[in-house]
């Protein structure tokens, strides 16, 4: 019966289809869960890489520092600056760089010609720190007294507005002055001739004695 066709209209059994080889499946998963388990790996690493933050360079201020801020605050709202420091050397040496004496020429020849690579290096570098310094402090007093010199400037284009306005009552009060002069004079030469006439008529009133 098996060989005899089916009569029409009757359903044919569906075969079932075999089961998957495993060989096929672990070779479609295996990359998949190669990956799924980097990227578990990547996600595990990931806070550990980021977490590692580069160290933050210490700021500490250069000796001397807080004492001349303190001294540049305290020269600022005039309460004096504190003890200057006791000054070293001899103030006529030309070596000395506070020094009103010192020669510059002197001074980088004996420099070349007495330090090493290194000390010239060293040295250079001391005179670009002072140099910012000593920049750096002129700018901020400028800045801290820049609304005083506005205020200079203010108060000295009104006083010149003020003094031209002035120019008039000054003629008028040199007028014045002129006029009193004159009057003071007249004043003075009646009172000298008035004077004059009465000792003129004192003295012909008086009777010669015989």
């Amino acid at each position: 019966m098996s060989g005899t066709p089916s009569p029409a209209g009757s359903r044919v059994p569906s075969t079932a289809r075999p089961p998957p080889s495993p060989l096929r499946s672990a070779s479609s998963s295996g990359p998949i869960a190669a990956s799924s388990s980097s990227n578990v790996a990547q996600l595990g690493s990931a806070p550990a890489a980021t977490s590692k933050r580069p160290p933050i360079a210490s700021s500490t201020p250069p000796p001397g520092g807080k004492a001349r801020a303190r001294d540049l605050l305290r020269k600022h709202y005039g309460l004096g600056v504190g003890a200057p420091p006791p000054r070293t050397g001899n103030p006529a040496d030309p070596m000395d760089l506070n020094s009103p004496a010192f020669d510059a020429k002197s001074y980088y020849e004996q420099l070349i010609t007495t330090s090493s690579l290194p000390a010239l290096l060293k040295r250079e570098n001391e005179f670009i720190t002072e140099i910012r310094q000593l920049d750096s402090e002129r700018q901020s007093l400028v800045y801290n007294h820049h609304h005083e010199l506005i205020a200079a400037s203010d108060t000295i284009a009104a006083m010149k507005t003020r003094a031209e306005s002035l120019d008039g009552d000054l003629d008028l009060l040199r007028a014045a002055f002129s006029e009193i002069s004159r009057l003071c004079a007249e004043v003075s030469f009646e009172n000298n001739a008035a004077s004059d006439s009465g000792e003129t008529k004192n003295s012909s009133d008086v009777v010669p004695a015989t």
